[in-house]
């Protein structure tokens, strides 16, 4: 019998953006077996519309300081999803699934398959009142995900990478605005631009993130936080993000 890698105590995580008592639920590593290859951020993109840019977070999981998280990630991905839901369930189970907000993948994606546990999970979190913010990397998996958890009242939010896609896509979605070769107050003015971009075309609301956009332009505003912030978890909601 093969014994699977222990998870750690914890497996709900924190994450810089979240206001106080926000948590975040991981399976794996950022470009690892669950990222969809079609993302154009993917270390090893397949997409068409790959760059220059790879994906912040891989590049965050690999500095020295971030051992320790490398670590936890890789020991969710051993264990597999089915384990990592089981051990979060005890821990959300224990504050009544009330959170101020409740992130999925701040790092890494969810598998290519939704697990049956993942449902009834979302489900008591919604019915307790905590915001989800879930994005997923391509349009054929965010796709999957709305199939498996419809009537949930989730927002499964495709993360975009084109303005082709920003300006035609159906359903909740984001994007990234700007380059990193921009100042950050250009970055903003870029972002909003494409915002209202998305609007004029669609007639849906588009907005900047505020945690990012407050980061760029150094306000030092707590206020601009998720959970203080919900709309990544508004389905009739679109978000732009400054490149960061």
């Amino acid at each position: 019998m093969i014994s699977l890698p222990q998870l750690p105590k914890r497996v709900l995580g924190e994450f810089s953006k979240g206001c106080n008592g926000s948590v975040a639920l991981n399976f794996d590593r950022s470009g690892g077996a669950n990222c969809d290859r079609g993302c154009p951020y993917h270390p090893q993109s397949t997409s068409p519309a790959a760059g220059g840019a790879r994906c912040y977070a891989d590049r965050v999981e690999r500095r020295p300081d971030r051992q320790q998280l490398a670590a936890k990630l890789d020991r969710h991905a051993g264990a597999g999803a089915d384990a990592v839901l089981a051990a979060a369930e005890r821990e959300l189970a224990a504050a009544a699934f009330r959170f101020p907000w409740f992130r999925i993948s701040s790092f890494g994606s969810v598998p290519p398959a939704p697990p049956a546990g993942l449902r009834p999970l979302l489900l008591r979190l919604i019915r307790a009142g905590t915001p989800v913010h879930f994005p997923i990397e391509t349009a054929a998996k965010a796709n999957r995900y709305r199939r498996a958890l419809a009537g949930v009242g989730v927002a499964v939010r495709e993360s975009v990478a084109t303005m082709r896609r920003w300006r035609t896509a159906t359903g909740a979605v984001s994007i990234v605005a700007g380059t990193m070769n921009q100042p950050p107050r250009e970055r903003v003015a870029e972002a909003k631009r494409v915002a209202a971009e998305r609007t004029a075309r669609t007639g849906r609301r588009a907005i900047v993130c505020p945690a990012v956009a407050a980061r760029a332009l150094r306000t030092g505003s707590d206020r601009a936080k998720c959970g203080l912030c919900t709309a990544c978890a508004d389905p009739s909601t679109d978000i732009v993000y400054p490149a960061h």
